[in-house]
């Protein structure tokens, strides 16, 4: 059962916040923890922290995300941590540069607890009621924000606004060619607020989607295989004690179209809002409907669907990889085609949402608007997608609302520390078409950026704006101090033969050069056994830093090498779909918009810097000596 309560309210505050969703509780904790009087406003405050998609936190760059709100004093993190069913590191069989946590959660422990953080947070207040307009003084060409209004109460003034409606601007769901108005299932599209937005500030119009949900006791597990969390205690928050949860976790499972399912979709698609031009808003390419990914990809004979708990209260099952807009009989009968799903029951069917959103190059790196001063944007609204992403933008948002009140200059995130820098930067300079999904690959610095050593990087912002306590950032120096050492002392210790009686040795060798080989790791060091998790854990990234010691320099080079070749001009003529090794997605968007210069090239969304260094070499070779 969800708590709601309300404190007694004035119609006045320093920071405003619009929503509640992952985006709005990150930025109203913020604004409220750096001393802010702060009210945040949503439509049904039951759906505070409301999972409306999958209820996951993380995955690839997206794990790393957490980390990197934990290290700043956000609250996703210790949500997941305390909520989740299932704990899984991805990518484990690579190195751990692309290692990513990824848990399954509970979606109504994990909105229970996000509001019971706010509701309990001092100097922030819970609005039930829709916000209908912004209050928008235009004085000498100079707009900036004095407030909000709203249906029920009226004017409700402040210092700074954080707009973070996710998919609620003017929401229209499609099932089938059957529309109807809405954010999500059940709920109610703000309607007015988009007019108001679209007075300053150019807006365009985005699609997203979500699958049917299942009744658990009408699936055949017995045909599906099982995947079961990591046997280890893992966590996404640095303040996280460790606990013996991991022990008790739920599996998930996985199945797959067939070419049943695969005939069923492609003889429908005249009843498909996406094959008749019904939507009109892009969707996102890294997350596409099964109607997209059978259309796009006709080579493939079948594609994993991945069986999931939603609750571990409700027979609830969400089908990842199943987003769907079908018609509600066609959504029954592809289900029935895939193994273990013959005699599935839907609960609640899919259904694609259009929505406004804003162009965030109108955006400064604080996330305040240029165009309107005090007023700032976070989450899907700067038309990004996830609820990391959207977490990440609602922290910063939230940061900077309330030191502006505080006149104190803003927390901006360098694309060399974070990922929600390099995400924010990605927004601002590059063109978006299409909902922005955070991946490793957008980022240049992804080997320095890990999922082990987000407090490493950025705790000290934490720290420094007043988020983590001086008793908090104590124990991440410690860490960070236990951690340097082991590093020192592995480069004097060294291992006997007898130690790694698999490689070969002749001699005692140094530590650091054993851990640099790839099939040896942390837990081969000998005395592993007599280690507390805390010292495991400090050995462990010390390992992780020998290993990438070389690594580290190569990526250095390249960046240098990308920043010293921006001004390198591209041939008119140029076949970028000659290039080897380029995505496809990457030759498109070369081929379509034909940069001039490579820093024309690296503004381009979907070209990310892997793309650039190829492209690079391709015009070295295709440059005549």
């Amino acid at each position: 059962m969800v708590n709601i309560k309300y404190k007694s309210m004035n119609k006045s505050f320093d920071v405003i916040v619009i929503g509640a969703g992952h985006s709005g509780c990150e930025a109203a904790l913020a604004s409220s923890r750096l001393g802010c009087n702060t009210a945040v406003v949503v439509m049904d405050a039951s759906k505070i922290g409301w999972m409306s998609c999958n209820p996951s936190i993380g995955g690839p760059a997206k794990g790393q995300i957490v980390g990197e709100i934990d290290a700043l004093g956000g609250e996703m993190g210790k949500a997941a941590d305390a909520t989740f069913l299932q704990f899984r590191v991805l990518n484990r069989s690579k190195g751990p540069a692309v290692h990513s946590y990824r848990t399954q959660n509970d979606k109504y422990d994990y909105a229970a607890y996000m509001n019971d953080a706010l509701v309990n947070q001092s100097n922030l207040t819970i609005i039930e009621d829709m916000v209908t307009d912004l209050i928008i003084e235009d004085d000498n060409d100079s707009p900036h924000v004095l407030g909000v209004h709203t249906k029920f109460h009226g004017e409700l003034l402040s210092k700074k606004t954080i707009v973070t409606t996710g998919t609620f601007l003017k929401g229209l769901m499609h099932v089938g060619l059957d529309q109807s108005s809405g954010g999500r299932v059940d709920e109610k599209s703000s309607e007015s607020l988009s007019s108001s937005l679209s007075k300053y500030l150019k807006m365009g119009r985005l699609k997203t989607g979500t699958p049917p949900r299942l009744d658990k006791a009408t699936i055949d597990f017995s045909q599906l295989e099982e995947q079961k969390g990591d046997d280890e205690f893992l966590r996404f928050s640095f303040s996280t004690p460790y606990n013996e949860k991991y022990k008790n976790q739920h599996s998930c499972h996985l199945s797959y179209t067939t070419t049943d399912t695969h005939k069923l979709i492609l003889g429908n698609l005249d009843r498909s809002p996406l094959y008749t031009d019904v939507i009109k808003g892009a969707g996102p390419r890294y997350c596409p409907s099964i109607e997209d990914k059978i259309v796009r990809f006709r080579d493939k004979d079948r594609h994993h669907i991945f069986i999931e708990p939603e609750s571990h209260s409700t027979n609830e099952i969400y089908p990842q990889g199943l987003n769907t807009s079908l018609p509600k009989d066609i959504q029954e009968r592809l289900l029935k085609s895939m193994p273990g799903l013959e005699n599935v029951s839907i609960l609640k069917y899919g259904y694609a949402v259009e929505y406004d959103f804003v162009y965030p190059h109108q955006l400064k790196h604080s996330l305040e608007t240029f165009h309107v001063k005090h007023l700032y944007l976070a989450g899907q609204i700067n038309g990004t997608s996830g609820y990391e992403e959207a977490a990440g933008q609602g922290l910063v948002a939230g940061i900077n609302a309330a030191l502006c009140c505080q006149k104190k200059v803003p927390l901006i995130l360098k694309r060399e520390e974070s990922y929600i820098g390099t995400m924010i930067d990605d927004l601002i300079t590059k063109d978006i078409v299409e909902p922005y999904r955070m991946m490793t690959s957008r980022s240049e610095y992804r080997l320095s950026l890990r999922q082990d050593n987000p407090i490493f990087r950025l705790s000290k912002h934490g720290h420094s704006i007043g988020l983590l306590s001086n008793n908090q950032y104590k124990l991440i120096e410690s860490r960070i101090r236990d951690t340097n050492q082991w590093t020192k002392n592995l480069k004097k210790q060294s291992a006997k033969p007898s130690y790694f009686p698999n490689e070969n040795l002749s001699i005692s060798t140094p530590y650091s050069q054993i851990f640099k080989r790839p099939n040896i790791d942390y837990m081969d060091y000998h005395l592993i056994d007599t280690l507390t998790f805390e010292e495991k854990m400090n050995l462990k990234g010390a390992v992780i830093e020998l290993k990438y010691e070389g690594y580290l320099k190569k990526q250095e080079q390249q960046i240098e090498k990308i920043k010293s070749q921006e001004n390198k001009k591209i041939p008119d003529n140029f076949d970028f779909e000659s290039i080897l090794g380029l995505k496809t997605e990457c030759t498109e968007k070369l081929s379509y918009f034909r940069p001039k210069t490579i820093f024309e090239a690296k503004r381009i969304a979907g070209v990310n810097p892997a793309d650039i260094l190829i492209l690079i070499m391709a015009l070295e070779r295709h440059t005549p000596k």
